[in-house]
């Protein structure tokens, strides 16, 4: 008896890496997803959209800009915005709160009159659709320092902004360029090599589906397939058409010795476009997983792909992109020590890049000396031990982060047991607190809400009013809910505001007629038995 085999067919075979269908397969989950790719956990997204990594690219920023403005040759043309690009800004998360805390800064500092522009990109119109519509984003775009722009790094050379019309290209742009690319090199195609016996190859794939998936579209058919490996020799010094790219191949063939290696080719292609987009005055700033030191990139195993339910991702060779940048004339800024969780570098274009002293400074004490990798590595340490911190310990923790929604999440319930003992000065501190947290959030649908936690400590703490308003905003973003409307019927009866309680019990019981806690509730204030309530 032959055991039952699955089918399969070939999809293809002998296929340069970065040419792959799996790159296509990723473009369609992008596509098909939109932003559920990040509110359902799908996707990883929070070491590079916090708040604390906003506010740390946020003083390199001011760094690059006062560079410009000292610069002997007049970089900036202050009729004109400094743009700053973003690629690939998939929920929004990232830009909102760089908007949020940069511009608070910019304004109060000797750089306001420096124009500044921020431009949302990504590749998936349904993400740029959410982006048009979210409120926490129109005020940016009401007063002209926000736009948005579908771009595909691996096919535009220029930007055409929504709002505004505007085409941005080498012609229109007239100031430096800043581009921040999170979580992004280690989502666009790369090409693999492995070194053995000092001989370069080009390692090519063959990709095989079980014959049942036949839809192509069909985002978790990456989760099935099978891949297998072949090595092809090759002459590092003709591989690619640009000759920076095989000098560097080159030279990893000299001193590397056996090992496989990722090279990031569209990413380094998208970067030279970047480069002529900027006129040659280009700061990038990009945080991801990847190695960030030509050591770790010795004696390296063929790459995991990292599946994410439809999608995947690879580790970044930010050495390589350093390399390029040094080729280039450019000045490359990695961490000295080993990243735990991403990699930031900043990568900087630029006539006379000896004068550009207030950027590596911003980058040494922003990125190095209190780094946003550091930071999560903290907060992960820190996870298992929320329930011993005292409320002075949690309101520190949340300053130092920025009013991170997620740490607030953690220390949630430690929160509603310290508020019983608090002083009267702790509880003033945790409702300020509280409203922080809120403006620093951005809504991408999360199971998890915010505005219900928010309104529950209010209660406790006996901040009726407030916890009704937060109770609105749950209602607001996830939609009509009986127990919403029965807890803001609760915060009127201790406001003894009884008419406005039978108005919201009203509510919740035309959604649930038979909710018994509702019920009692309403015969208890139309009875005036209010010692229960």
């Amino acid at each position: 008896m032959q055991p039952n085999r699955v089918k399969s067919r070939i999809l293809e075979t002998h296929q340069r890496f970065s040419k792959s269908l799996l790159w296509q397969f990723q473009r369609e989950f992008f596509n098909q997803e939109g932003v559920k790719a990040w509110n359902t956990g799908k996707v990883p997204h929070y070491v590079t959209s916090n708040p604390f990594i906003a506010n740390a690219y946020g003083k390199v920023v001011r760094g690059f800009l006062r560079d410009c403005v000292q610069h002997p040759q007049d970089q900036i043309d202050f009729s004109q915005p400094v743009y700053i690009v973003e690629l690939g800004s998939g929920s929004g998360r990232f830009a909102y709160h760089f908007l949020k805390q940069f511009f608070t800064s910019h304004f109060n500092s000797a750089l306001r009159a420096i124009p500044v522009k921020y431009i949302m990109t990504d590749l998936a119109e349904q993400n740029l659709e959410f982006w048009d519509t979210h409120p926490s984003l129109h005020p940016f775009i009401e007063k002209g320092l926000l736009d948005f722009a579908r771009f595909d790094i691996e096919e535009d050379v220029t930007l055409s902004l929504r709002h505004s019309g505007e085409v941005l290209s080498s012609e229109t742009i007239k100031n430096p360029l800043i581009v921040f690319a999170n979580y992004f090199f280690d989502s666009i195609p790369q090409d693999l090599f492995s070194i053995q016996g000092g001989k370069l190859y080009e390692t090519l794939l063959t990709v095989t589906a079980p014959e049942a998936n036949r839809d192509l579209t069909d985002a978790a058919l990456l989760d099935n397939l099978d891949i297998t490996y072949e090595d092809a020799e090759i002459d590092a010094d003709r591989y690619y058409e640009n000759p920076a790219f095989n000098q560097i191949l080159q030279d990893y063939q000299t001193y590397l010795g056996d090992t496989t290696l990722l090279f990031p080719s569209v990413g380094l292609q998208g970067m030279e476009n970047l480069q002529k987009l900027s006129r040659d005055c280009l700061l990038l700033l990009s945080g991801d997983k990847g190695y960030g030191s030509e050591q770790e990139l010795q004696k390296r195993p063929r790459p995991k792909l990292s599946f994410h339910q439809g999608c995947f991702s690879l580790m970044v060779n930010y050495p390589a992109i350093a390399r390029y940048t040094e080729y280039e004339g450019g000045m490359a800024l990695l961490p000295h020590h080993k990243s735990r969780s991403i990699v930031i570098g900043a990568f900087l274009f630029a006539p006379e890049i000896e004068c550009f002293l207030e950027t590596s400074h911003a980058y040494q004490t922003a990125i190095e000396e209190s780094s946003p990798d550091d930071f999560f590595v903290l907060k992960k340490a820190i996870e298992p031990h929320f329930d011993s911190l005292t409320l002075e310990q949690i309101l520190t923790y949340l300053r130092f982060s920025h009013w991170d929604t997620k740490l607030f999440f953690g220390c949630f319930d430690t929160l509603m047991q310290q508020v019983e003992s608090a002083s009267e000065v702790l509880l003033e501190e945790l409702t300020r607190a509280i409203h922080q947290i809120w403006e620093t959030y951005y809504f991408i649908g999360e199971p998890e809400d915010l505005p219900f936690h928010c309104a529950m400590l209010l209660y406790k703490i006996g901040a009726y009013e407030r916890a009704i308003a937060f109770l609105q905003y749950s209602l607001y973003f996830y939609g009509e809910d009986p127990g919403m409307y029965h807890n803001q019927a609760q915060c009127y009866c201790k406001l003894q505001q009884w008419n406005r309680a039978l108005e919201v019990l009203d509510k919740a019981l035309a959604l649930h007629p038979e909710f018994t806690a509702a019920q009692e509730l309403k015969q208890q204030i139309e009875g005036k038995d209010l010692k229960e309530v």
